[in-house]
């Protein structure tokens, strides 16, 4: 593991980046439409990541229950912290939601994953992969109840889309064949060879995802940057802060499983919460800003000063300094 901060940039942070970048430049250059392509991603291609990265990882059961505290305690305090700093604002009711949904869950998947296994290894990708499944269940949970919040639109449509999600079962399948003695496929030539076909599709996930990153940074709209300051302080300063304490607490017995968890908390604002303002925010006056909008600008704001935070944090975590 690289010890310097030029290290952990070119070895963690920086493909993401330039991967990202081809994507935003071939959106800028080319007329994308992203949704096929986010089809995929979510559909087969993470989906087929988390079962084979599950299905051969050494980790224990006893991390995974605190991994899946960790995610679901983490949300809990930063919705809690983000909810009193936007009421001591004086923040609209109207932003008060996408200020909690920004701060409060970060994109472990799209950026978090490719992020860890850069920097972690195998075990740092599986741990990115387990993370963003508790935090799909949260955020179709918690954060339909936060994004429908002084509507009279029914939430349970929304929450009934993580039955929908491939990702469920695709992490339930494998810790059942885990569970059974089938997996880890080892001396059963057929069986290693569909788990190997299953690792190439898994793999073709890490640059697609940040292909569409770059693509979504092309079609984001930058509206009311000046009040994007509150959910980027949280994101990227107060987060990181929460994971650790939280890390600590928990007591991960595998260190690379603690620094995952820390890293993949520190990642910019998720954009799955944007589909759910889309879907649930309140109409607004003409003289006031969209919810959806301001999230948008924050998820933004976020991924780009993120490239410092998170190389500084992968640094400090690489060298051993903590944890």
């Amino acid at each position: 593991m690289p010890t310097s901060l030029s290290g952990a940039f070119t070895t963690a942070v920086m493909p993401i980046i330039a991967v990202a970048v081809v994507g935003y430049l071939f959106a800028r250059v080319y007329d994308v439409d992203i949704d096929p392509l986010n089809t995929v991603g979510l559909y087969v291609m993470i989906p087929t990541l988390a079962f084979h990265s599950i299905a051969t990882t050494p980790l224990g059961g006893g991390e995974v229950l605190k991994l899946t505290a960790g995610v679901v305690g983490y949300a809990a305090i930063m919705v809690v912290i983000a909810g009193a700093v936007g009421r001591f604002l004086g923040t609209s009711e109207a932003l008060l939601g996408a200020l909690i949904l920004a701060s409060a869950f970060p994109n472990s998947g799209f950026i978090g994953i490719p992020l860890s296994e850069f920097a972690f290894g195998a075990i740092g990708r599986t741990t990115a992969v387990l993370y963003l499944t508790v935090q799909n269940v949260v955020v179709y949970t918690l954060g339909v109840y936060i994004a429908s919040r002084g509507t009279d639109r029914n939430p349970r449509e929304s929450v009934r889309e993580i039955f929908r999600l491939p990702l469920i079962y695709a992490v339930i399948l494998a810790v059942l064949f885990r569970a059974l003695g089938v997996l880890p496929a080892d001396g059963n030539a057929t069986a290693g060879a569909i788990m190997a076909t299953i690792q190439m599709v898994g793999d073709a996930a890490i640059p697609l995802m940040l292909l569409i990153v770059g693509m979504k940074l092309a079609e984001t709209d930058i509206q009311a940057l000046s009040k994007t300051v509150t959910p980027t302080v949280l994101k990227l300063g107060v987060a990181p802060i929460v994971a650790f304490a939280i890390a600590l607490v928990l007591g991960f017995e595998n260190v690379t499983v603690a620094r995952t968890f820390i890293v993949e908390s520190a990642t910019p604002a998720a954009t799955v919460p944007l589909a759910l303002l889309i879907e649930y925010s309140p109409e607004v006056g003409p003289d006031e800003i969209d919810p959806a909008e301001y999230l948008s600008t924050v998820i933004f704001v976020t991924t780009v000063l993120s490239i410092g935070v998170l190389t500084g944090l992968v640094y400090v975590l690489q060298a051993g300094l903590v944890f």
